[in-house]
This record gives structure tokens, C-alpha cells and sequence, in this order.
């Protein structure tokens, strides 16, 4: 009962149910036993047959297991279950009865099975304990006043104390001797026990170590203890009495016991001492920024004017300082001072900064200030030297202020003169092309009169043309030109195998000097056409244009100030109908 159960019908190809289902399979819960009916038909629909099913309906089974029991611990019971056919409990166990012998109290589930159906009941066996039971409260124990105790019960499940505690241990202060009992349970609490236990508090002894005592440095004294029946002082010693012999003032503390209390009682005893002679070490000379170690002799502790509490210390003054030390010995103390005077530490610089830069084969003056005298690395010791190093080196120098010094450098940067060179002038068929390639120092840079700075350029003119290349670095630069000539093959004169150039004009464009801290002077000879001279910054800003307007072969001289303008590089350009002709000009 309770259940579902599902039909499937076969042999046709649709069907029809009693309960007016249409699927082949259906699933069904009747509450009593009931038969169902069944029509298939073919895919026409014009043949059919009927059949039917019965679904029988099985009541549950009413399972007992029984009421629940109580056994004493180790004893055994029958359980018995009734209400259905077969029977599995839940200790494995199959049958109608079970034999059990639980150690602790336990519920056993049994299930019934009749016709299929199946239902399950409990029934709980309690187990008691009838162990007897005995209480012991422990050893009686001694404590000292305002001590505690710690008691332990044993001999029972659960406790409780007269203090009221149910704990098997509580730990206990009596400020007197007390008398504890505990009553010790079994596990069902029906059986018990009960036991004593005596705590006996011991007095603490009133220790005395007698008056504090003064000596002389040298001698000794007698210590005598009293208050308890033995002592052990913090010399390590034991018994009524002493002797001691310290060299400063010393606190003794002896400790006394009575029946296993005790307590403690201190004395001092001061030592006097002869007067005491503090030295500090002497007066110091250091430099500025440097340490010293001063140290004081003649006690056996020390307080430095720093605070500082050691025999040494070290100090690094900005100024000249004086420090003072007061030394001990016991309660005597004495007081001397050290003077540590401080001298300034040059503050060396070489005016022309970190780094300079030259031309190979000139000389550059290096300027040290800030001290006293010098030593420079190549051994000079003036504090301007003419140099003229051969490739990029560094030049070190200390400043001296009487034994105080501090060192500079500076790196002297050496560039190649350049010696700028365009290549031989060059004859071509018309439409023909040629490569064009400067020469210059190693790391040089390269600007064509096209604009292009690779170190080759290749052209095609259609008429004779000049083509000049700035060479240049940092601090120098030249330019040189070459001359491209174009001519017909057809009607050309061969001379040993090369086109024949007509004599030409020769173009001077010099600028000087180079580099240069302001004023730039120009001379132009050969100039054939009108021509104009501009000047850039590197960027292709125009910063200066002048038209030229000259008769052939003239020349033209002019002096240009750049003082307004930042140090750096700068273009200085001609131009006429023919060519362009850059220079590139240092600005210091």
C-alpha cells in the first residue's frame, strides 16, 4: 500500500487504457487491489485487441519490537519483534528474536518484511552499573600560608566536593587547616561514596638578615641570619651565618625555611672607598665628519656627559666639544673632561665639473678650489694643471686642510680632429647614377647638402652638380664638397677612359673659430650667383637668413654673434641656384 507499480502494454502500434491513458506505459497507485484493461490497435485503426492486468495491493505490516528494558551491566536480554513474516535487526541480526548483551545503554531498530512490504520499530535497553563504588579523596597534604593545593578524587563516574565543585580535581586555599570530603557516584548516580582529605597550613617564618653594615674598602663583615630553622644567602652559602669581604657596596639576601615555607630578608652592606682620579682619555684633533673613541680609566662604572654608561664611547662632533666623564667606584665618583676639537674637511670641487671635453692634441687647464694643497693623480700639486692626455682618461685630486682632506674627479673626454673628405670629383653619362662617400674619424656623423646622413649617398643628376657633407661631433666638424659632373657621351671627349671635366669655380665657404663661445666669423670666395646664409638649430628652426647679392668670384665676410643662444650644436647654411653647403657650428 502506498506504492506505485507501471504497465506496459505490446502488440499493437496505439493503445487505449481503462484509465484512458494513450501511451504504451503507464504508472499506477491503487489504494486496494484493481484490474486494468488494455486496447491495441493496428496503424489503421480498423483492428484491435483487449487485455487486461491486476495489480494486487499488500497491506503493510504492523512491526513491534517490543517495550524498552533496563539490565545490569555484563547481563544479557531477549528481544523479540512481531507484526510480519521475517525480520532483520540492526546489529545484522535476523529472526523474530535477538539476544543482546550491550556494555552501554543502546537502541536496536528491528524491520518487518510481509509480502514485500516492509516497516521498522526501536526498542532502547538501558544499562546500569553495579560496581561498587569507593571514594578516596587523595593524601593529606601540607601547604604554606597563602599557598593553595590541588586534590584529586578518584573511584567514581561524577563527584561532589563540599566546596561544592563537581570537577574530579579543585584546587584549594584554606587559610588555615580544613578538612575537604567528596562523595564519588557511579555512572546511574544510584550508588556512592564518600571520602576525607586534610590540608594543614604551615605558617610563613619572619626572616631577618640583621642591620645593613658599612666597611672599609678591604675588610670584612659577619652575616647572621635568624627567624627559621636553615638558610641558604645568594653567595651560594647555607647556615645561621656568613662572612663577607666585597670590594664595592653589595645587597645579600638569605633565604629561611620551616617546615617546607620559607621566606626571604635582604642586607646591605656599603663599602667606602678612597677618592676617586677620572681620566678621559685626553683631548682628540679630528676632522670633520670622522669619529673618535674616547675611553675613561679609573673607576669601575662610568657616566659620560652623552648619557652613555660604558668606559668607551664613540662621538663625531660637527664642532670642537667638549665631554666630560664622571667614574665610580662604589659611592665615590670623580669627574675629568676631554676636548675633541674639529677641523673642517675641505670641500674640494674642480671648477670645470665632472666631465670636459677636447680635441685630440689640446690642452685643458683642470682647476681644483676648496683646500689648502693638492695632489692631483698624475702627481702635480698645484691646484691648476695643463693637461693634454692622449685619449679619454680620469684625473683624481685630494684637497688638504692641515691633516683633514677630501678627494674630486673629473673625466677628460678626448675627440678625433676631424679632416672632413667628400671623395674625387666624379664624371657621369646623363641619366646614369654614382655613390658618393664621405670619410671622416671613427663615431663622426654625416649631413649632406640633400639632407640624407648616412656616410653614402647615391645621386642622379640631370645637370652638373656640387654636392657637399658636414662631418662633425661633439666639439668639432669640417665639411668638404664634391663635384658631380653631367654630360652627353655622345658628343664627350674621352680622356684616359674618363668623361672630361670643364675647370670650374672654386667655392670657399670658411667659418671661424670652431667651436666657438660667441662670435662666428664667415668668408665666402667664388660665389657666382646670388646666394643667400641661414642658421638653425637642430631642430629646423630658422634662427637667422641674410640674402647675397654679389658679382661673380666675390667674396663675402661677415661676423655673426651667438651669445644670445644656448650653448650647443647650430647649421650654418649656403645656399645659391646651384648647391647647398651645410657647416654645423659649437656653441660653448
Amino acid at each position: 500500500a502506498g506504492s506505485s507499480a507501471t504497465l506496459t502494454a505490446t502488440g499493437g502500434a496505439t493503445y487505449l487504457w481503462s484509465t484512458g491513458a494513450t501511451t504504451e506505459s503507464i504508472s499506477v497507485s491503487p489504494s486496494s487491489t484493481t484490474t486494468y484493461s488494455v486496447t491495441a490497435y493496428d496503424e489503421s485503426g480498423q483492428y484491435s485487441d483487449t487485455d487486461e492486468v491486476k495489480v494486487s495491493v499488500n497491506a503493510l505490516p504492523t512491526v513491534e519490537a517490543g517495550g524498552n528494558v533496563t539490565i545490569n551491566s555484563g547481563d544479557n536480554v531477549t528481544l523479540t519483534a512481531t507484526g510480519a513474516t521475517t525480520y532483520k535487526w540492526s546489529n545484522g541480526a535476523t529472526g523474530a528474536s535477538i539476544t543482546v548483551s550491550p556494555s552501554t545503554s543502546r537502541t536496536y531498530t528491528v524491520t518487518g518484511i510481509s509480502n514485500g512490504c516492509e516497516a521498522t520499530d526501536t526498542v532502547r535497553v538501558t544499562v546500569t552499573n553495579t560496581v561498587e563504588v569507593v571514594a578516596d579523596a587523595g593524601a593529606d597534604q601540607s601547604i604554606c600560608a597563602g599557598s593553595s593545593a590541588t586534590l584529586t578524587a578518584t573511584g567514581g563516574a561524577t563527584y561532589l566536593w563540599s566546596t561544592g565543585a563537581t570537577t574530579e580535581s579543585i584546587s584549594v586555599s584554606p587559610s588555615s587547616t580544613t578538612t575537604y570530603s567528596v562523595t564519588a557516584y557511579d555512572e546511574s548516580g544510584q550508588y556512592s561514596d564518600t571520602d576525607e582529605v586534610n590540608v594543614t597550613v604551615n605558617s610563613i617564618p619572619t626572616v631577618s638578615a640583621g642591620k645593613n653594615i658599612t666597611i672599609t674598602s678591604g675588610d670584612s663583615t659577619t652575616l647572621t641570619a635568624s627567624g627559621a630553622k636553615s638558610y641558604k644567602w645568594s653567595t651560594g652559602e647555607t647556615g645561621t651565618s656568613i662572612n663577607v669581604s666585597p670590594s664595592v657596596t653589595t645587597t645579600y639576601t638569605v633565604k629561611g625555611t620551616i617546615n617546607g615555607c620559607e621566606a626571604s630578608a635582604t642586607v646591605k652592606v656599603t663599602v667606602e672607598t678612597p677618592r676617586v682620579f677620572a681620566r678621559a682619555g685626553g683631548n682628540k684633533d679630528i676632522c670633520q665628519g670622522s669619529a673618535v673613541t674616547l675611553t675613561a680609566t679609573g673607576g669601575d662604572r662610568y657616566l659620560w656627559s652623552t648619557g652613555e654608561k660604558t668606559a668607551s664611547i664613540t662621538v663625531n662632533p660637527q664642532t670642537t666639544t667638549k665631554y666630560s666623564v664622571t667614574a665610580y667606584i662604589g659611592d665615590a665618583s670623580g669627574t675629568d673632561d676631554a676636548t675633541v676639537k674639529v677641523s673642517p674637511k675641505p670641500n674640494v670641487r674642480i671648477i670645470n665639473g665632472s666631465e670636459a671635453d677636447i680635441l685630440e692634441g689640446e690642452f685643458i687647464t683642470l682647476s681644483a678650489k676648496g683646500a689648502d694643497s693638492y695632489k692631483w693623480s698624475n702627481g702635480a700639486t698645484q691646484p691648476n694643471i695643463a693637461v693634454r692626455p692622449t685619449k679619454t682618461q680620469t684625473f683624481d685630486v685630494v684637497g688638504y686642510i692641515n691633516d683633514c682632506s677630501s678627494e674630486k674627479s673629473i673625466k677628460v673626454n678626448v675627440f678625433e680632429k676631424i679632416v672632413a673628405n667628400a671623395g674625387d670629383d666624379v664624371a657621369i653619362c646623363s641619366d646614369e647614377s654614382t655613390v658618393l662617400t664621405a670619410r671622416g674619424p671613427a663615431n663622426s656623423e654625416y649631413l649632406w647638402s640633400t639632407g640624407e646622413t648616412t656616410k653614402s649617398i647615391t645621386v642622379n643628376p640631370e645637370e652638373d652638380t656640387e654636392y657637399s657633407v658636414m662631418v662633425y661631433h661633439e666639439l668639432d666638424s669640417d665639411t668638404d664638397s664634391v663635384m658631380v659632373k653631367v654630360r652627353n657621351c655622345a658628343n664627350s671627349q674621352i680622356v684616359d677612359g674618363n668623361v672630361a671635366l670643364e675647370d670650374t669655380v672654386k667655392l670657399d665657404f670658411l667659418i671661424h673659430p670652431n667651436p666657438t663661445y660667441g662670435e662666428v666669423h664667415i668668408k665666402i670666395s667664388g660665389l657666382s650667383d646670388a646666394s643667400s646664409i641661414h642658421l638653425y638649430d637642430l631642430s629646423g628652426k630658422s634662427l637667422y637668413t641674410e640674402a647675397i647679392s654679389i658679382k661673380d668670384h666675390k667674396s663675402y665676410n661677415k661676423t655673426i654673434d651667438l651669445s644670445d643662444f644656448a650653448s650647443g650644436i647650430y647649421l650654418l647654411q649656403l645656399v645659391d641656384n646651384q648647391r647647398v653647403i651645410t657647416k654645423k657650428v659649437v656653441l660653448r
